[in-house]
């Protein structure tokens, strides 16, 4: 599971900011919450803010995470990294630096990295492990850039790595996306924890595509029971609709390409439409589920930007109720998700709410409710408190 993320000259971030999902003993006790190796961790974190207050670049730090642990190796050895420094002042020139603590197997790693579009110029990744008798912690493996002599300073005592890998080590890629590459054990151990996050964010920020409805019909294809529980949840929400039908054929170029129908069950009736023919609201559902039922299916976390786009309040709500459900979720699968629709806040507490803000000089700053104590009681209605300008993180609008 995931404990908290921080990032620093990340996109709109000048300052350091965290999004933690630990909580101390005074959170809720009740399903949302679970047990971990050192404390409680919330299942589920919302993003709450005006737009262009830089909820999606909060987003973004998970995604990127994912991709410079798994996927950067796979990039041409001369390429620019994909990372956005704060573009104001003179941190423009500065490094970005993000971290990670998450939990595989009742060890807790810390991973730390500082890059630019050039090179990375360090990363550490440390370990805690829990005995009977104490919590110890080690270092796992550190990598530094050299500056006067134009190399890297290494330290892979704990690590094990493969023979061969000083030859595939490269400045725009990290440690472990190289060692994967010669099946070291640790290094697949972590990404394959790494490939349960599903997101629909990119390097731009959210995406919704009709590719992502593409993927979502070919994951269904392939997996019956995934299929299975989206045409569940989709009779659930009352569009209608009692099966999804996914076949192929050709297009008017005359190569294959994935269709679907949608089953309407109408007075006993049953009439087939063509996907197209539906609403962009179930379109949408049937595009986000995807990711959502495999998080809970398989464990992981779900980041997902703007989801409440073509959706009705309630249906957000429900789905943050499927994390909460200990049935519908019994892998513990996280969610963190931004949102304009803001009724869920009536049914989360402070410890789940993150609100971003934008300052004067460009950057964001992000903080979750209950860091300002004096301020939010657990007993007070949030929803209506925010929707006040009690708390900030709300549209300036100047007219």
């Amino acid at each position: 599971m995931i404990y908290k993320i921080s990032c620093k000259n990340f996109c709109s971030f000048k300052e350091e900011n965290c999004l933690s999902f630990e909580v101390d003993n005074k959170a809720p006790k009740n399903d949302a919450y679970v047990n971990s190796f050192s404390g409680r961790l919330s299942k589920v974190e919302v993003i709450i803010g005006a737009n262009a207050s830089g909820k999606t670049n909060l987003m973004k730090v998970l995604p990127f995470l994912k991709w410079i642990i798994i996927d950067s190796f796979a990039t041409d050895p001369n390429s620019l990294i994909p990372v956005e420094v704060f573009a104001f002042g003179p941190n423009s020139k500065k490094n970005c630096i993000l971290s990670v603590d998450f939990e595989i197997n009742k060890s807790i790693y810390h991973y730390n990295i500082e890059l630019n579009e050039e090179r990375i110029y360090k990363e550490i990744l440390t370990v805690k492990n829990k005995t009977k008798k104490r919590v110890t912690e080690k270092k796992v493996f550190e990598r530094e850039w050299n500056q006067k002599e134009n190399k890297y300073d290494f330290d892979f005592r704990k690590y094990n790595f493969p023979v061969g890998i000083n030859e595939m080590l490269r400045s725009n890629s990290s440690l472990m996306a190289s060692a994967i590459r010669l099946n070291h054990s640790l290094s697949q151990e972590i990404t394959t924890y790494w490939k349960k996050l599903e997101t629909n964010v990119v390097k731009i920020g959210y995406s919704e595509s009709e590719n992502n409805l593409l993927q979502a019909l070919i994951a269904y294809s392939q997996d019956p029971q995934l299929k299975s529980k989206v045409e569940k949840l989709l009779s659930r929400f009352d569009l209608g609709l009692s099966e999804l039908n996914i076949f192929k054929e050709k297009d008017d170029q005359g190569k294959p390409a994935i269709k679907a129908s949608v089953l309407h069950k109408i007075e006993n009736e049953e009439y087939s439409l063509s996907l197209n023919s539906e609403s962009s609201g179930t379109k949408k559902l049937i595009s986000i589920l995807r990711p959502i039922l495999k998080v809970l299916m398989n464990g992981g976390i779900a980041v997902l930007d703007e989801i409440d786009v073509n959706l009705h309040p309630d249906i957000v709500s429900t789905i943050v109720s499927l994390f909460v459900n200990k049935n519908s979720n019994p892998f513990n699968a996280q969610f963190l998700f931004s949102t304009h629709s803001h009724v869920v806040l009536s049914r989360l507490d402070k410890y789940q709410i993150i609100l971003t803000e934008k300052k004067k000089d460009g950057s964001t700053v992000a903080w979750r409710l209950d860091d300002n104590k004096d301020i939010v009681r657990s007993d007070e209605n949030i929803y209506a408190k925010y929707m006040s300008g009690a708390y900030g993180a709300v549209p300036d609008i100047d007219l």
